[in-house]
């Protein structure tokens, strides 16, 4: 049996795959300004595309090329053969005799998505960060804090910035360190340090630098 398919079926999908689907997208575009929709020119081809839309938004799946299911769904096949529609449609729609082949593009987009998001997971390592945190007081509670609060390679960076301002703050050079499932929660108060600059003492460790300190 062959199937039918709308191609780049996601533009006419209103966003969401988990609830039943009750409308789809069709655009002001498609009637004036998309050259392909503007060569259809027979009116009951229009409605056929339209209605292929619906119908395999509604399946989720290509729907059968047969024209016992087609006419059961409303298609008048004697005012014009189904052939005709397709070949008119050809921009828009595909047919394989194979369902996993008619829908496989859409499939293996997502599957490259979720790859994708597992892949970006494991860079946003937490354990990375946590070995170079000397105080590993409350590691469930941190490795908590870190999932809730990097979730993208920006905020990647920004706790190992903070990490490092944090590290080289003058409290920890003191011995006063936040334990682990403290200073997770409120790591990004240290992406800009907070401490306040002491700027004679830069100038003293420049000058000693420079050897220009007074003997």
């Amino acid at each position: 049996m062959q199937y039918i398919h709308i191609k780049n079926l996601e533009k006419y999908h209103p966003t969401y795959k988990d609830r039943n689907l009750q409308w789809a997208k069709i655009y002001f575009k498609m009637v004036q300004g998309d050259p392909d929709c503007e060569l259809i020119e027979n009116e009951i081809d229009w409605g056929r595309f339209i209605k292929f839309i619906l119908l395999e938004l509604q399946a989720q799946q290509p729907i059968p090329l047969d024209e016992k299911y087609l006419t059961k769904k409303g298609f008048n096949l004697k005012i014009r053969p189904i052939q005709l529609t397709l070949n008119m449609l050809h921009n828009f729609v595909e047919c394989d005799t194979q369902l996993s082949k008619v829908c496989g593009t859409d499939k293996d987009k997502e599957e490259d998505k979720d790859k994708e998001k597992e892949e970006d997971k494991e860079c946003l390592s937490f354990e990375d960060v946590y070995l170079k945190y000397p105080n590993k007081v409350g590691r469930k509670v941190a490795q908590r804090h870190f999932e809730a609060s990097v979730k993208s390679q920006e905020d990647w960076l920004a706790i190992n910035l903070a990490l490092t301002n944090y590290l080289q703050s003058e409290r920890v050079k003191k011995g006063f360190i936040q334990n682990a499932s403290t200073w997770f929660n409120n790591w990004r108060d240290w992406v800009v340090n907070p401490e306040p600059v002491n700027e004679a003492k830069q100038e003293s460790d420049l000058r000693k630098k420079l050897g220009l300190e007074a003997k």
